[in-house]
């Protein structure tokens, strides 16, 4: 769970010898004080530095980034941002807070033991935890659908494309739009059209739906019935084969209700980093494959 800072009167601007300070004097009260560069989930010093090829989200087991990345939520606000983590039956408070060590941006990260000071009783301890969960994915995940939403692509997804750029790893992205949906929802009503989106996010998310390092592949439903598919790290070729395969694969027939069946389309336009060149943008990808969408529904 996490929450942005309230007010801007905590201190951002640091040297290296004040940040080291700053961080040696937490360590009395933490278990873990450490630097962190959330956009290449790296542990680093207060000079930038990886140190020893460690990944932040490997202190909790983890082989890729949290679900709710409150270090990516206090870079991206320039404040702080909580959660607790439950991590073998052991309780953690975790604290992200955005400093800036002369152009360099990172986050102050400190982890505390709360196990033994937490009081709950013994039979809720279950219960929070799953709550935590449950939570954790309302914030970042369409209701609707169970694909992510707009505040994931915002807040967790889009500040980590500055790791893919630097890197020069391949980012392809392809537009989803429901053809005639408004035609849908009058002729059949809304719940056949909601049954629609959510076969579409179901048959598109078994295929995209991993979050490991520079290899990314995503479903998000971006708005309405538009939705994104994004994979990071696949050349252009290989992505356009995948989306052009599972697209004839998908059997596009919607069953809303007992005696009603219709069928269904969708356009794609796709967009790819490697054609756009080195001064591609996340802007400039998402008008491409909304343009070639377009053009690819005019043509129908």
């Amino acid at each position: 769970m996490s929450k942005p800072a309230r007010g801007n009167s905590v201190k951002t601007e640091f040297t290296r010898e004040e940040a080291d300070r700053y961080l040696h004097s937490m360590e009395e009260d933490c278990d873990t004080v450490r630097l962190v560069d959330p956009e290449n989930r790296l542990v680093v010093d207060s000079g930038g530095q990886c140190l020893n090829n460690e990944n932040c989200h490997m202190i909790w087991g983890r082989c890729d980034r949290c679900e709710n990345c409150t270090s990516l939520r206090a870079l991206q606000i320039h404040g702080q941002a909580f959660k607790i983590e439950i991590l073998n039956d052991r309780t953690y408070w975790v604290g992200s807070r955005y400093i800036k060590i002369g152009c360099r941006e990172m986050v102050a990260e400190t982890v505390k033991d709360v196990t033994d000071s937490l009081f709950l009783d013994s039979d809720q301890k279950d219960r929070i935890g799953k709550l935590i969960i449950s939570y954790n994915l309302r914030l970042i995940t369409d209701s609707l659908t169970g694909a992510y939403n707009r505040r994931f692509l915002e807040e967790q997804f889009l500040p980590s494309l500055r790791c893919c750029h630097d890197k020069d790893i391949s980012v392809n992205l392809a537009f989803v739009d429901v053809d005639h949906f408004k035609q849908i929802n009058d002729t059949y009503g809304h719940a056949a059209g909601d049954q629609v989106l959510k076969d579409i996010c179901r048959f598109w998310k078994l295929h995209f739906n991993t979050r490991d390092k520079n290899a990314e592949r995503l479903v998000i439903r971006y708005g309405g019935d538009e939705f994104l598919i994004i994979s990071c790290g696949a050349e252009r070729d290989a992505f356009e084969q995948e989306i052009r395969k599972y697209d004839s694969e998908m059997r596009k027939i919607c069953y809303c209700r007992k005696g009603i069946q219709f069928s269904f389309d969708y356009s794609i336009g796709t967009a790819f980093s490697t054609v756009t060149g080195e001064a591609w943008s996340w802007e400039s990808l998402l008008e491409t494959a909304d343009r070639n969408m377009y053009q690819v529904k005019k043509e129908k």
